[in-house]
Parts: C-alpha cells; structure tokens; sequence
C-alpha cells in the first residue's frame, strides 16, 4: 500500500503540475481523459492484467500489487493535487521566474508547499482505496505472502471453524484505526479534496 501511494505521488505531482500550469492544445481534454480512467469497470481489465503479470514472473508478488494499485489510484491523485494547484496564485510563480527560477525549482519550493494538504489528502485517499482493493489482490495473490488485509479477512470466513468474528473483529479494528485516525484529522482537507474537481475545470 505504501509503495503505491509513493509510485502515485511521484507521478502525479508532475502531472498534475503540468495540467495545472502549461498551455497547451488539449488540455482539459487530457485531463479528462485521466480522470475518466478511474471511472472504469476493473474487471475490465482483470484478465489482461493477470496474464501481463505472469508473463512477467511477477504473480504473488507484492510488487505486482503495488504497481496494480498506483495505476488504480494515479488518475484521481492527479486530479485531486491538479485541483489544489490551481488555487495558488499564478503570481508567486511569475515572481520566481523573475528571480530566475526554473520550473523544478518552482514546483518543489513554490508549488509542492502551498499544496501540501491536498498532497496529504491524495495519499490517503489512495491509500484508503488500495486498502479496500479486493478483485486484483484475489486475482493476484495466490498465498498468504502476498494477501492485503482485505483478503486475508475473508479467510477468516470458511473451513470447519466457520465464521471466526472475534478475529475478523480485532484484526479489522487493528488494521483501519490509524487510516480513521488520520482521515479524522484531516477530514476538512480530505472533504475539499473530494469536491474540488465539480467545481473546477
């Protein structure tokens, strides 16, 4: 889970800085086009994916699960910090290419810290929805090296003990409390993360 976030994150800031910044001949067209990605169905693309990966030796690997899950979450991360970078006044960044300032130097001293909450915000969210990810863990991981707390909770529901609920109870409670603990303290950033696409283009 966390080195998908990581995966997300160094894609997504670029992207999304681009998105956010340069003029060019379709861009909200391409941004669109990102977005919609998320919209569609995984089981889709279940099957290709499951061959692609064990074509590549990667099959019950948590690598394979870590690329899975940043390409789930990549277009909805761009689109939250794309959001975000839209709010900072275009003038701090004419003002440091006044002083000559590149634009590696603008996006990670200007850009990166005035949109650290909606950084912050898109990591949970893709952590949350790489949590929740059920179909590809199943399709991928065969054993339990390999399991996410999703299915490793369904494997508490079957065999001659039938359904175990004090443990699904305790490992649940173990596994979600420090994503609601952080969801809660940063629940006004995470609720403007989540609408800030409606109302911007």
């Amino acid at each position: 889970m966390a080195g998908s976030v990581v995966i997300d994150l160094l894609l997504a800031i670029p992207a999304a800085f681009a998105l956010a910044r340069y003029e060019f001949r379709g861009r909200e067209d391409i941004g669109f086009y990102i977005l919609s990605t998320r919209m569609m169905a995984p089981a889709i693309v279940a099957v290709p994916i499951f061959f692609l990966f064990k074509n590549m030796g990667l099959l019950d690997s948590v690598w394979a699960l870590m690329l899975i899950y940043a390409a789930i979450n990549l277009s909805l991360v761009t689109w939250i910090i794309r959001s975000y970078m839209l709010d900072i006044p275009k003038e701090l960044e004419d003002a440091a290419r006044t002083d000559g300032a590149g634009d590696l130097t603008i996006l990670w001293e200007i850009m990166i810290p005035a949109c650290l909450p909606g950084i912050i915000t898109a990591a949970v969210i893709a952590a949350i929805f790489a949590i929740n990810e059920f179909l590809f863990t199943l399709l991928i991981a065969s054993t339990s090296k390999a399991y996410t707390m999703s299915v490793a909770l369904a494997n508490f529901t079957g065999g001659s003990d039938g359904v175990i609920y004090n443990a699904i109870a305790l490992v649940s409670f173990l596994a979600f409390a420090p994503i609601l603990i952080l969801v809660i303290l940063i629940q006004k950033h995470l609720s403007r993360g989540l609408t800030m696409g409606a109302v911007k283009g």
